[in-house]
């Protein structure tokens, strides 16, 4: 490199870097997204332009003359657009005018390495015209870079012939080019998610980000020959209302760009959790109306990406140009269903009538969506885009046929999804339930809700009625609902009252009336959608927080719930909840511990006799006696433990497995462990027994789960009894995420080895690290859950309840547990579960000799040293 292109580089890297600081200046002021941009790419052309002047004169004049003349310096992409990031790659094609390699190579060399001395992060290419435009006929991915393409340096003649080229190109078989722009999008979409709705979403390729906005200039200019939108609005392709929204998009999310990569000092693009709170609150959000600063920024972003996101769904669905058949079919099979509505083969279209039906209220809109259901073909472009725009002045007002379609459509599982999901796209839903207006794109800032509040309201409407094809006891139970349109409803109701500082089950509780009065539901029914709102969380605290073997824990929620009809509409809602909140959060066995309860509870209301549990139990342990040899009957010792043996052990179990589980425990001498393990095959698990001879007050719980977690597996439950002469029976259900599919037939012998082990030593267990824990567990601390640890005396005669509710971390398990052994409690019961972004984990625990604690000082210290434990983070 010569010395004087060597000071232009140096001064230029100067420059760059006092150029971003005079730009970051100017967006911390607020200055607007795309002005910033500009500024960067007006930095960046006039240092490529000056190393592009150095460049030539290092060369002798003639070579200078050629380089000016046969090379053209193009921007592409961001750069091309004029639309970059702080750090942005500068992507830049040389195209030359058919100029021999060597020849070629040592004109452009010193130009091409000043790129990169600089300090750019070059995106670098040297092509003929042909060549360029060649390669984007076979890759769309290199076609959309050169959308925008921008003469830099050079010769504007070689710039000019390229552009026209190209663009004959792209435009010559529009419908094609349009194709595979559009699955290039849809391959670079999958690998950052299918939702607008994502946790830590990518700001330039999830969808509804940069990259939708790209798209949308992309389809433009190959069906218009332009990408710019306020052009594209003079031609029509945008409506007035899709202008302002992909203007404000563009201008938020490029805002938000600007500032991740000003703060990182480097390209960011993924908006994690960390990056949600700082961004909150540096674009001015504060707590208010019940939310986190957090929460409103999130819900800002939600609505530009979701505008985004729906307009690239009517783009794509007006692309869906009709095939040859359908041409020739619509005219003859389509028909006209009534005054407003035609089906055709593929699609349901608005008649000149309906068009102007539905600009006259509600009553119209929900015929043209029940027809497009039952018909079970969407509607088409245009009548989705009529439908959009005659939202906002559609009329409120709820008249009783407008009431009864609306609770048709929910009362049948064919349309009550389809229904809720398109009338909150179009802006409707809101007018017949007008809480789903403070829902929309409400972030739940914790890590186990995966959607917004009225994504997951639309979800578990979806997962409910997807429950009418299980032939399990859900299935079941919902097949029994009869009023379907009040456990929908209650589903679309359920989570509207959080983003308050009320509880949000208090607040679904007045929603709830208030819908059902609005939908002139009668009274009878709106007791039971106001009841299923208010106790949406009641059937799941208590499965997966309480010991339901306790028979007056199920008869306290039988007569809460009150009848069967409620009972069964509760099972359904919460199961939906479940699986609406993220994939597999609903598993096989949860549905199977929900199904036992809510089968329990049910015996209870249809028999009325509180004792039937007893007498069934009796039943079994009499049944699993008469499989036990003549000799072992005689012995009392087998009488003794099966006496005591627990009714979770017994039920659903093969009594001849019982008998050979009494003849392991038998065979323990004095201080021995036992344990073993098997594959649930229904519900996935893996159940483990461990079994100590007098192994009460010795640790074994917090030892042999601190084994299981150490060997990587995930405790979902665990119950702890104390059979005849202190035998200790624990039972753990887990699952293991390094083997789901149950493969090794080692591991549980294994794991099982471990467990003995453990339970015969005082050390701690050595917890594997996992990549990325660290992280995620930070991740989690962000959402600003406290820590808590709540103490119930009345709940359980067997034990004092101890709730501790703390964010998830390697090892919490054993570590709760054995400060309790350490405070001279026995753990008598375990339920491990998450909420929100934080496990709960329930023990019932007595003092060494089976007593609840009633003492207030010792309560009291055993919350403090708990809480204690939980906020210092050694849990």
């Amino acid at each position: 490199m010569s010395s004087s292109l060597r000071t232009v580089v140096e001064a230029s890297r100067t420059e760059l870097v006092e150029g971003r600081s005079r730009i970051r200046d100017m967006h911390d002021r607020g200055v607007e997204g795309l002005r910033i941009c500009s500024s960067l790419t007006s930095l960046v052309d006039g240092i490529v332009i000056r190393l592009f002047d150095a460049s030539c004169e290092t060369l002798p004049a003639s070579q200078a003359a050629e380089l000016r003349s046969q090379v053209a310096v193009v921007g592409l992409g961001s750069y091309g657009r004029r639309q970059m990031a702080p750090y942005s790659d500068v992507d830049v094609v040389l195209l030359h005018d058919t100029l021999d390699g060597e020849h070629l190579t040592s004109l452009i060399r010193p130009f091409s390495q000043s790129l990169y001395d600089v300090g750019f992060d070059v995106g670098y290419s040297v092509r003929t015209a042909d060549e360029a435009i060649s390669l984007a006929h076979d890759d769309a991915v290199i076609a959309t870079s050169q959308i925008g393409a921008r003469l830099v340096a050079g010769a504007q003649r070689l710039h000019e012939d390229f552009r026209t080229g190209f663009g004959k190109q792209m435009r010559r078989r529009p419908s094609v080019s349009c194709e595979a722009i559009l699955d290039a999008r849809r391959t670079e979409r999958s690998q950052y998610g299918e939702t607008v709705y994502l946790l830590e979403p990518n700001v330039k390729r999830s969808p509804g980000g940069l990259r939708d906005l790209h798209l949308l200039q992309w389809l433009g200019f190959v069906e218009h020959g332009d990408f710019d939108f306020d052009r594209l609005r003079l031609l029509g392709v945008l409506g007035k209302l899709e202008h302002r929204r992909v203007l404000n998009a563009r201008s938020y999310l490029l805002r938000l760009r600007n500032e991740m990569h000003f703060h990182a000092g480097r390209a960011s693009e993924t908006l994690n959790r960390a990056e949600q709170v700082r961004i909150a609150e540096v674009f001015g959000h504060t707590n208010r109306a019940g939310l986190l600063p957090v929460e409103h920024f999130m819900r800002d972003y939600f609505r530009h990406t979701k505008h985004v996101w729906e307009m690239i769904r009517r783009r794509v669905a007006a692309l869906a140009t009709p095939t040859r058949v359908q041409r020739l079919l619509d005219p003859v099979v389509g028909r006209n269903v009534s005054s407003d509505c035609r089906v055709g083969v593929k699609n349901v279209s608005l008649t000149t009538i309906g068009k102007q039906s539905i600009q006259n209220g509600l009553l119209a809109v929900l015929d043209v969506v029940k027809i497009s259901l039952e018909a079970e073909k969407t509607l088409d472009h245009a009548a989705w885009s009529a439908l959009l725009l005659a939202a906002p002045e559609c009329p409120s007002k709820i008249t009783p046929v407008v009431a009864e379609k609306f609770l048709q459509l929910l009362d049948n599982p064919l349309t009550a999804s389809g229904a809720v999901r398109v009338l909150n796209e179009l802006g409707y839903l809101e007018k017949l339930v007008p809480a789903m207006k403070h829902a929309r794109c409400l972030l739940q800032f914790n890590q186990y809700h995966k959607f917004t509040v009225d994504e997951h309201c639309l979800l578990s409407v979806r997962m409910a009625t997807e429950f009418e094809k299980r032939s399990d006891p859900l299935g079941q139970a919902y097949r029994d609902v009869k009023e379907k349109r009040l456990l929908h409803l209650a589903l679309l109701i359920h989570d509207l009252g959080k983003g308050f500082e009320e509880d949000h089950s208090e607040v679904g509780r007045r929603i709830a009336k208030e819908a059902c009065e609005r939908l002139m539901i009668g009274e009878r029914d709106s007791d039971v959608v106001t009841q299923l709102v208010h106790k949406h969380l009641t059937m799941s605290h208590l499965t997966f927080r309480r010991d339901t073997s306790d028979p007056e824990v199920l008869l306290r929620f039988s007569e809460e719930i009150g009848s069967r009809r409620r009972l069964r509409m509760l099972f359904v809602l919460t199961c939906a909840d479940l699986a609406a909140v993220g994939p597999d959060v609903l598993n096989d066995w949860k549905v199977e511990v929900l199904s036992d309860v809510y089968a329990r509870t049910l015996r209870l209301m249809e028999s009325d006799d509180s004792t039937h549990d007893g007498q069934q139990l009796a039943e079994h342990r009499k049944q699993v006696f008469e499989q036990l040899k003549p000799s072992e009957q005689k012995d009392p010792w087998f009488q003794r433990q099966l006496d005591q043996f627990p009714a979770t052990y017994l039920a659903g179990r093969d009594l001849s497995e019982v008998a050979v589980a009494l003849r392991r425990l038998k065979k323990l001498r004095k201080g021995e462990t036992t344990a073993w393990g098997q594959h649930l095959q229904e519900t996935k698990t893996l159940e483990f027994i461990v079994s100590a001879s007098e192994g009460l007050g010795q640790g074994v719980f917090s030892q042999t789960a601190g084994a299981l977690s150490a060997a990587g597996l995930k405790i979902l439950a665990a119950d702890v009894e104390v059979l005849a002469d202190d035998m200790l029976l624990i039972r753990f259900v887990a699952t293991d995420p390094s083997d789901p599919n149950l493969a090794d037939p080692t591991r549980l012998d294994r794991v099982s080895q471990a467990m003995i082990t453990a339970a015969g030593s005082d050390e701690p267990p050595a917890f594997p690290k996992v990549w990325g824990q660290a992280a995620a567990e930070a991740s989690i601390q962000l959402s600003a859950l406290p820590d808590e640890v709540r103490i119930d005396n009345e709940s359980s005669q067997k034990g004092t309840v101890v709730e501790v509710f703390t964010f998830d971390r390697t090892g919490l398990l054993y570590k709760l547990a054995r400060k309790l052994h350490e405070m001279g409690l026995t753990i008598r019961h375990a339920k491990i579960g998450t909420y929100l972004d934080q496990v709960v984990d329930v023990f019932y625990v007595t003092d060494r000799e089976g007593k609840k604690i009633y003492d207030n000082a010792r309560l009291s210290n055993i919350r403090k040293e708990m809480l204690s434990l939980v906020e210092r983070g050694e849990a």
